[in-house]
């Protein structure tokens, strides 16, 4: 009989992820196409508001780690999101959305390392397949993405863009209540010391955060403009978008399912390449080839990429640092993650504005080929990889 509470995982992922699917990638054709602003503008928009968010992220994982109390983060994290979207969606001048921008940075930044803490931790304890979990968050965001793609044709952005994404947090922020409690509340057991300096000293986990940087956070961050290069560059329509995403993450879906399975199987670095060298390939492709149908299809690889920033990621991170800081960890994962995404969203903002879209891919495909290179001849994953054969 499958484990209720991973059935509720999976149902609050689902909500999670297909919220940021009805926000993430329309939100800067709403800014482009509805406030009005410029490609520099919504870069240092971008930029400022997740730089400010590194500065944050990393105390959701102190404050988890000392107290354990990660559901309750959790919930404050997704109610404050509430709050501010509503505020968000009042906004019609540059400096309004400047700022709530960076207040729901600030608040929904929480809500990733704090689910995944939790999800991770009881996995491990319970049995179980995070990527079964995290595909379910694939499978939100796919549905989330082309609802709002469709209804934004029908009725504008403006409408659907917050309201879709207030109603989904609220339903997993009412879903929180039913979480199972954590292990330090079941056992009444004190928890191993660690120390915030002894993550930034861990080389293993320093090389993976360079490895999600430099694959998934590219993808990422030049994704963002994906609906202007669809949309304005190609001359596409709206709903264009939402293939584009369906074409994505139906993949994803499944491919998250076996990741763990073939992480086993195959190792940690015939695994990143297995994601990254399609990645370059497509990269290429978007930046060579001015196809609207094209663009779409070659996306499909996309869900070799998200292995490694969830699944592969979390999984070597969890075995190579101390589990008093996993929480830590986490969110300095996506502290990192920030970082890049604020570097990339910024310069290819003027990117953007400047030389066109197109440059942007060609940019992301030379920092991916950097990457597998780097991975091809590292012998960081020769240890966990010897690890994973003696398990198999």
């Amino acid at each position: 009989m499958k484990d209720k509470n991973i059935i509720k995982f999976q149902a609050f992922y689902f909500l999670l992820i297909g919220a940021v699917g009805c926000f993430i990638p329309y939100i800067n054709v709403y800014l482009e196409k509805s406030i009005g602003l410029e490609g520099s503008q919504i870069g240092l928009l971008t930029a400022i508001s997740l730089i400010l968010g590194v500065c944050v992220i990393p105390l959701w994982g102190i404050i988890g780690d000392k107290t354990r109390k990660y559901n309750l983060l959790l919930m404050t994290s997704l109610g404050t999101s509430i709050v501010i979207l509503y505020f968000y969606s009042k906004q019609t001048v540059y400096i309004g959305v400047l700022i709530f921008a960076l207040l729901l940075e600030v608040a929904r930044l929480g809500s990733g390392p704090m689910s995944d803490t939790i999800t991770m931790n009881y996995t491990a304890k319970h049995g179980g397949n995070y990527g079964s979990i995290r595909g379910m968050g694939s499978l939100g965001y796919v549905v989330g993405s082309m609802a709002v793609g469709f209804l934004a044709d029908i009725y504008g952005l403006d409408g659907p863009l917050f309201t879709t994404y207030i109603i989904l947090l609220g339903l997993a922020l009412l879903l929180c209540f039913s979480f199972p409690k954590t292990d330090i509340q079941e056992d009444n057991a004190k928890p191993e010391k660690g120390s915030f300096k002894e993550l930034l000293l861990n080389k293993n986990f320093i090389f993976m955060l360079l490895i999600v940087m430099m694959t998934q956070i590219v993808i990422d961050s030049s994704g963002a403009f994906a609906g202007n290069h669809l949309v304005s560059t190609l001359k596409g329509n709206n709903s264009l978008i939402s293939w584009l995403t369906f074409v994505q993450v139906l993949p994803e879906i499944i491919f998250l399912m076996i990741s763990s399975q073939l992480i086993k199987k195959i190792g940690y670095k015939k695994f990143i390449l297995l994601g990254t060298i399609p990645m370059a390939i497509r990269l290429l492709t978007y930046a060579f080839v001015p196809n609207a149908y094209v663009f779409v299809f070659i996306s499909i690889v996309h869900c070799l990429g998200v292995g490694i920033s969830t699944v592969a990621s979390l999984a070597y991170i969890q075995d190579s640092v101390n589990p008093a800081v996993f929480g830590t960890a986490v969110t300095l994962l996506n502290a990192a993650m920030s970082i890049g995404k604020a570097i990339y969203g910024y310069v290819f903002g003027v990117v953007y504005q400047y030389y066109g879209s197109d440059k942007i891919f060609l940019i992301s495909g030379i920092i991916v080929i950097i990457c597998i290179i780097m991975v091809t001849f590292t012998k960081r994953f020769d240890e966990a990889d010897k690890k994973l054969q003696e398990k198999s």
